[in-house]
Formats: structure tokens, C-alpha cells, sequence
């Protein structure tokens, strides 16, 4: 029945009128509502998930409600104990900057590749409607890109300037990040293990080289140029792990000497140029 009312009181009339969205105005592509659902609240434990659709979504919420009920809970219900933005009061929203927001984003080669498996793939299997990956891509560059948000860019996600985040994580290290987001979540360091749901896990990280040719990076490249501008450069600092495929280095260096005006670009630049030099075929 709750449900039944909040998608009444709240829907894509509404939501831009809550004062979250007074504050925070999204115009970032995909639905309002869509992008309502990305905002994960805990008042009590005082944390701001902004969640990323194919980007570990299961593992993180679950974590989030074992540490916020002390119970395993199903992805699907976990994500709705949680408040959404557009149901912030006024007074809450200004105590946002009190909270801690974080992200967990990934590689965009992985992701995308993990939503056209879990998306496309699995579901044309069973209509017996094959559409291959580099059709997929195509689609997206002609107009389809914001057509879900398991494929949007992870930008175009996020409902807080990038600035009010405290902390930006990667799946590529993600044992290690949300052992971080618990620690200052809980104010407590922990070596307890972090629980894994593997719900809709795709394998993609160890498929790049099988639906990957050089028309499909350059693709990928394309459409989340601004993801990689990002994204990458900001995780570079927080991990020594650079999370790029050895096979996209060269690729994407292109991509860095275009914004090498920007001067942290060109510290990742170099950065990348070092650490891969030597391991580069």
C-alpha cells in the first residue's frame, strides 16, 4: 500500500517540485523518476548512496541495509527501506552537507558490456531476437543512450554536483571501497567480510576481449567520453589500481591528450603513460 501511495504523491509531475529537486534540479536525461530511485537515504546512520544501475547495485545495497538493520535483505526490498530524495523535507535537505554521500561507479567498458548481457542478450535469448553487441552500441549512439539507466552515463546519474560527494568509488576495487564507506558510515573500523550478491552478475570483465573490437572501443569511447573525463581521473587518485583493460590503453590515451588542457587530466596522462609503458605489448 505504501508503495501505491508514493507512486501517486510522487511521479514525474511532482518530483520536480520536492524540495531536493528545488535545490538540486535534474536535467540529465533519463526519467525523473528513474533517476529519483538512484537516491538511497538513511537518516538514522546519516548516509547519501547516489546507486549506479550495473555497477555492483546488488552487493552495495545489501551492505547497506545488513549495516542499517543488522539484517540480510533482498536487493529489490532493501532498496525500498531506504528514502528517496524527493522525499526529503525542506530541513533535511539542508542538513544534507551534514551526510555522507558517496558512489560506487565502474569501468564503462564493463558496464556497458554488463548491461547489453544482462539487458539485451539474456532477454533477445529467450524471444529468439539476436542483437549483437556492436547493433547495441549503434543504437545507443543514435539516440538511444538515455533510454534506460543501466546503460546511461553514470554522470547523468548523479543527483549531487560531483563537488558534494565525499567519496567516489569503483567496483574495480570494491572489497576495499565499501570497507572505507562502512568505516565511515558505522565510525568504526571493521574486518568483518563484506557480503557479496551476485544477483544479475554478468561475467563482463572477462568477456571485454570476446565482444570488444576496435569499432566498439572507439564507440564506447565516444558515448562516455565524459564518463572517462570524470570518473577516471578522480578514481586514478583514490586507489593505486588503474582500472583500465591493458587493450583500451591506447585507445583511451587518445581520448586523455584531448583534455590534457585540464591539469589534473594531464597528471592521469602521464600517470597512465607510467604505468603502463612497460606492459604494453
Amino acid at each position: 500500500m505504501n508503495n501505491i501511495i508514493n507512486n501517486v504523491v510522487y511521479n514525474r509531475i511532482t518530483i520536480p517540485f520536492t524540495p531536493f529537486y528545488q535545490r538540486y534540479p535534474y536535467h540529465n536525461g533519463i526519467s525523473i523518476n528513474s533517476a529519483d530511485a538512484r537516491g538511497c537515504i538513511c537518516k538514522r546512520l546519516g548516509f547519501f548512496c547516489n546507486r549506479i544501475p550495473k555497477a555492483a547495485n546488488s552487493t552495495i545495497v545489501e551492505n547497506l541495509a545488513l549495516w542499517s538493520y543488522n539484517q540480510e535483505i533482498p536487493s529489490k526490498m532493501a532498496k525500498k527501506q531506504f528514502t528517496r530524495p524527493s522525499q526529503l523535507t525542506r530541513n533535511e535537505v539542508n542538513q544534507l552537507k551534514k551526510m555522507y554521500c558517496f558512489a560506487i561507479v565502474r569501468n564503462p567498458f564493463t558496464r556497458t558490456l554488463s548491461a547489453y548481457l544482462d539487458k539485451v542478450e539474456r532477454r533477445a535469448s529467450k524471444n529468439n531476437k539476436k542483437l549483437t553487441f556492436i547493433c547495441f552500441l549503434k543504437q545507443l549512439a543514435n539516440g538511444q543512450l538515455y533510454s534506460n539507466a543501466h546503460w546511461a552515463p553514470q554522470h547523468s546519474l548523479l543527483l549531487l554536483p560531483l563537488d558534494d560527494f565525499n567519496f567516489i568509488g569503483k567496483v574495480e576495487s570494491l572489497e576495499d571501497d565499501l570497507k572505507h564507506v562502512r568505516a565511515q558510515i558505522l565510525n568504526k573500523k571493521s574486518k568483518a567480510e563484506l557480503k557479496a550478491f551476485n544477483t544479475n552478475a554478468t561475467g563482463a570483465r572477462k568477456k571485454l576481449d570476446v565482444y570488444y573490437d576496435n569499432h566498439a572501443i572507439g564507440l564506447v569511447i565516444e558515448l562516455f567520453k565524459k564518463d572517462f573525463e570524470l570518473f577516471s581521473i578522480l578514481i586514478s587518485y583514490q586507489s593505486n589500481i588503474v582500472f583500465l583493460h591493458p587493450i583500451f590503453y591506447y585507445t583511451l590515451v587518445k581520448v586523455l591528450q584531448e583534455i590534457q588542457k585540464a591539469s589534473q587530466a594531464a597528471v592521469f596522462y602521464r600517470y597512465l603513460s607510467n604505468s603502463y609503458l612497460q606492459r604494453t605489448p
